[in-house]
């Protein structure tokens, strides 16, 4: 039989154990393929107005993280494909195969199996790429035709990005396989003894990775401010090497102590899993901790998609206040005159103007500074918040105190907007708050304003320019471009610079891809949290693998298969449950820390995230428990 009947007869037998890791590769290619699709497909080209650029950005890079992502979920379903093939690859040896054509059938079977991966993938992405594109437009609530289009750029990016990573992967083992010999390879999926561990070295692993926690736990504590950024990637990084050191550290020395522990031990069968259990978590280290970290970048994910939701919603609502709004330096536009030409297309629900007063930059000494700087009467802008429906919860000013009027941003690293004094010319005013109502409208996003007493505001205006704004809101915000037109004509018969036109409609339109990147960020929380389960899965099913001769000894020696199923049950529930809890504590500081710089409260988010993995988590062990009883216990499976 030639080598290669040979590897496609065993590719066949085997179709069924590596189910998983079938399905578990495909899924990734599904998932890269639609990403990229997004970008190359001519469907979306009707984006160009919601900034396609900057959506396509986003787009690139949540494909790049997906590809590191991608890049370590390959090389750890290599390893066990190749850990579950050592002992059958050991037995060919005796039938006269040498190792150079043994790695060759394994570079084969591994072949076939990326093969049949990366088109099951790429065919199921191309037939639900319209309905990708679909969900993540109805995520992001733009509202556009999606047209299903065919290209193949992102075919092309994706085979390529998946054979390049796979078939290192594949030279990767046959190297493996060349230098391995016949023992090696006869006992790759036997448990080894565990060795004595270095006590002085274990100490110092459970010190720096207790220490690199508890750092990166009080880093994410403080990320306000300026220095919150760099904070932020401390904690990252002290919580990443912490997360490992515990895992090589700190757990295995805990279930030491527990196999020492006679008491502990010999009560309730533990005995059966305890003393597995320490083996695994030392052989593992690594898998535990990569899928710990990605469950806690899944869950902040799904954190900051929920707080830039929120953020956009506020930002959305700040500019919806007014559907337009007319600027003018001369004085020579008269609002009501604005109103009879807006009307003539589009009813208009309210209306007020104001008269601001723009003085020169050198008169403030603020915290920041801005190239505009603008005052409000108090009298206006009470009287044209009544209009607008908007709360004005102020007192009439007293000369020496002013309001600071903001505006809502995504996020800020200057901290919060905490009143403060105000130096304008020679004097210095009290701020008694600091508010994001749209008084004024769209000139607040780009200018620093202030209300001040009627009376500061007469004395000061000889100091500067006044400056008048008419704001409009319709009663069909979303038929502006009727209007247009008449408003274009306002700004061309005016003295050129004198007179310009701001619309809601264009603001929305440029901060799309805030929306897009919140709806990415829901897509990546499901795809790392599958993907940490799967991960979780596939090394439970080589474990299944390793454990058959251990449980059928069991089983012979007289131990009952229901007592061996609970010891099963027992350690596979430990292998998604311990990389839970430390998530879930984990989670509580990336998310406060992202709740601190975004300014929203995340704590609910947090929590029903938990949840939301708990629950996945516990159905993918229950698949895990079923599918690894039947790998060890086999036809009898239904007679535990």
């Amino acid at each position: 039989m030639s080598l290669f009947r040979l590897a496609v007869w065993n590719f066949k037998r085997s179709v069924r154990e590596f189910g998983a890791l079938v399905l578990s590769l495909s899924f990734s290619v599904f998932i890269f393929f639609n990403f990229q699709n997004v970008i190359y497909s001519q469907a979306m080209d009707v984006l160009m107005e919601f900034r396609k650029d900057l959506i396509d950005s986003v787009l690139q890079a949540a494909s790049i993280v997906f590809g590191v992502f991608l890049f370590f979920f390959i090389w750890y379903a290599a390893n066990v494909f190749l850990n579950q093939r050592k002992k059958e690859i050991g037995i060919y040896i005796f039938m006269g195969l040498d190792n150079k054509r043994i790695s060759r059938m394994y570079a084969l079977e591994s072949a076939m199996v990326g093969l049949f991966s990366l088109a099951f993938g790429l065919i199921f992405g191309v037939l639900f790429s319209k309905l990708f594109q679909m969900l993540l437009l109805k995520l992001s609530e733009i509202s556009v035709d999606v047209e299903f289009s065919f290209s193949l750029q992102p075919v092309l990016n994706t085979g390529g990005m998946f054979l390049v990573i796979y078939g290192f992967m594949i030279l990767k083992g046959c190297h493996t396989l060349k230098n391995s010999s016949v023992l090696n390879l006869l006992s790759g999926a036997r448990q080894k003894e565990i060795r004595q561990e270095n006590k002085v070295l274990t100490a110092l692993r459970i010190l720096a990775g207790t220490a690199a926690l508890i750092l990166g736990y009080l880093a994410a504590l403080d990320t306000g401010g300026l220095q919150g950024l760099v904070r932020m990637v401390q904690a990252v990084v002290l919580v990443i090497v912490g997360v490992y050191l515990l895992y090589s550290g700190l757990i295995p020395a805990i279930l030491r102590l527990l196999t020492r522990n006679k008491k502990f031990l010999y009560r309730k069968e533990r005995t059966l899993w305890i003393n597995n259990l320490a083996f695994r978590i030392k052989k593992n280290y690594r898998t535990y901790a990569m899928v710990t970290v990605l469950m806690i970048c899944s869950v902040t994910l799904m954190a900051l998609a929920i707080a830039l939701k929120q953020r956009y919603d506020r930002m959305e609502n700040f500019d919806q206040v007014y559907s337009c709004q007319v600027v003018n330096y001369d004085g020579t536009l008269d609002g009501e005159e604005i109103l009879k030409g807006i009307e003539g297309e589009n009813p208009v629900e309210y209306w007020n103007e104001y008269t601001l007063l723009n003085l020169p930059s050198e008169m403030f000494r603020t915290k920041y500074n801005q190239t505009m700087y603008v005052l409000a009467p108090y009298s206006q802008v009470k009287e044209g918040a009544g209009r607008a429906g908007l709360e004005f919860p102020y007192k009439e000013l007293e000369d020496d105190q002013v309001v600071g009027l903001s505006h809502e941003i995504l996020f800020s690293l200057a901290g919060t907007n905490e009143p403060s004094a105000v130096n304008i010319g020679e004097k210095t005013y009290d701020e008694v708050d600091v508010t994001t109502t749209p008084y004024l409208g769209k000139l607040q996003t780009y200018t620093e304003a202030y209300i001040v007493s009627d009376r500061t505001f007469e004395e000061l205006k000889s100091r500067g320019s006044l400056l008048y704004i008419y704001n409009y809101r319709l009663e069909n915000p979303g038929n502006i471009e009727a209007s247009r037109p008449w408003l274009q004509d306002l700004v061309q018969g005016g003295e050129e610079g004198m007179t310009g036109v701001s619309y809601t409609e264009d603001s929305l339109n440029e901060d799309s891809y805030i929306r897009v990147t919140y709806s990415l960020c829901l897509f990546m929380f499901v795809t790392l949290m599958l993907a940490a389960g799967s991960i979780i899965f596939l090394k439970i099913g080589n474990e299944a693998y390793e454990d058959g001769e251990r449980y059928e000894i069991l089983e012979k020696m007289g131990v009952p298969r229901k007592t061996l199923g609970k010891a099963v049950r027992n350690e596979i529930c430990f292998a998604y449950y311990c990389p839970f809890l430390l998530m879930s504590i984990s989670s509580y500081f990336s998310v406060r820390a992202l709740g601190e710089l975004m300014k929203e409260d995340l704590f609910r988010i947090n929590v029903w995230s938990a949840l939301f993995v708990l629950v996945l988590f516990s159905l993918i062990c229950f698949f895990s428990v079923r599918g690894a009883k039947r790998k060890l216990f086999a036809r009898s499976f239904w007679k535990v």
